[in-house]
């Protein structure tokens, strides 16, 4: 597959996918990731020589989103609709796709404890906070949580998961990671840490302590106008490169 993707009438991927390393893992391997974060990725590996490529996780739903990827070499389209003409671009910065209900969720911990993974990024939209998003306050009777909390170390939130890996970094004496909230909140990243540091606290003083003092929360406003994809959209890409790609994706020419 990985061939015919790459014979697409598209943008292809001139560097060297190998040297890649999984420096980011993402949660939320949905239609704007696609457009967005793992796009400028691919400029910058493109342009720039990074070698920062993406471990993309799905916790909770989205197994053919992540099948797909498998299944064509982690490479996916990505079609930018003007006014003149559509244009794309192969994305190849993907190194390793997971999904915490089909691959087991201690791959996706492991993939979040490795020495080299520097941020976790997260596109979960506003309810995989498990937030009131009146007071910004984890909500810790939310069905998630209240699991979570009495199984620590199996969790399935996505706050759950970013605390029990912080913890196995901190127990290993790795460094921690950034965790990097691109969903369209105000202030996403004061959001992400009011979330995880409460958890945190609610399973481990010191743990939440550490996390306090070693994890950096950045804010982030990112914009791109990305369509549900649908199966029209699906057939003019593949009409578009002659290759049909269903982990595809279509949008706007504008991007911040």
């Amino acid at each position: 597959m990985e061939n015919t993707l790459l014979q697409a009438n598209a943008t292809l991927p001139q560097y060297d996918r190998d040297s890649l390393k999984a420096r980011i893992v993402h949660l939320g391997f949905g239609a704007f990731h696609r457009a967005h974060q793992a796009v400028y990725a691919d400029i910058l590996a493109a342009e720039h020589g990074s070698d920062w490529g993406y471990c993309e996780v799905n916790l909770i739903g989205g197994e053919q989103q992540i099948a797909d990827l498998k299944a064509q070499d982690n490479l996916y389209t990505v079609a930018e609709m003007s006014a003149d003409a559509w244009t794309s671009r192969v994305v190849g910065v993907v190194k390793k796709a997971l999904h915490a209900q089909v691959d087991g969720l201690e791959s996706v911990l492991a993939a979040m404890c490795e020495p080299q993974v520097a941020i976790v990024s997260l596109t979960i939209t506003e309810k995989g906070y498990c937030h009131s998003p009146a007071t910004g306050q984890l909500m810790l009777d939310h069905p998630f949580i209240v699991a979570d909390l009495q199984n620590p170390h199996q969790p399935k939130s996505a706050p759950g998961v970013v605390v029990e890996a912080l913890a196995r970094r901190k127990a290993a004496g790795l460094p921690a990671f950034s965790v990097m909230s691109c969903d369209n909140m105000p202030e996403n990243g004061h959001v992400m840490r009011n979330v995880t540091c409460a958890y945190a606290r609610a399973v481990d003083g010191e743990l939440a302590d550490w996390i306090e003092a070693n994890v950096t929360f950045p804010s982030t406003m990112v914009d791109r106008i990305v369509p549900a994809v649908t199966p029209d959209t699906l057939d003019k890409i593949a009409q578009l490169t002659g290759v049909r790609d269903p982990a595809a994706v279509a949008c706007e020419p504008f991007r911040q």
